[in-house]
């Protein structure tokens, strides 16, 4: 049962962002242009957006808001040499999610409410996104 002090906030868009981070040697072993990942999500009809960047040594949160002058397109082309793919937010099944380290990838899979413990680099979440999205 979930007692929330909040009421949460509807999203209106949600975009996976791919990138090249290496600041971990091992992340190189990963695919090029998949080596991390991180979710942003806009609100009140665009104007103010969560990033939220899990690194291996804290979550980075960051809240933007926008005059109703400036458009998506333009805070989107600040993310340069990224993949940013749009996706939606769907209600997780009423389960326990499966066990798996606290990664990039399960911290979006969390919040975008995909349960499949396969999925555990950012290249297969991409793929997986694909499938997710030519099925909804």
């Amino acid at each position: 049962m979930k007692n929330a002090v909040f009421v949460a906030p509807q999203f209106d868009k949600a975009y996976v962002v791919f990138t090249d981070n290496t600041s971990l040697w091992w992340l190189r072993l990963l695919k090029p242009g998949f080596r991390h990942c991180y979710l942003l999500l806009s609100c009140r009809g665009g104007r103010c957006w969560l990033e939220l960047n899990p690194y291996s040594d804290q979550i980075e949160v960051s809240f933007c808001e926008f005059a109703a002058s400036q458009s998506e397109t333009s805070l989107l082309r600040t993310y340069e040499n990224c993949l940013v793919c749009p996706v939606k937010i769907k209600k997780a099944p009423q389960k326990c999610a499966p066990l798996g380290f606290f990664t990039c990838v399960e911290m979006v899979k969390r919040v975008l409410g995909i349960h499949d413990f396969r999925v555990i680099t950012p290249y297969q979440l991409y793929k997986k996104l694909q499938v997710v999205g030519k099925n909804s």
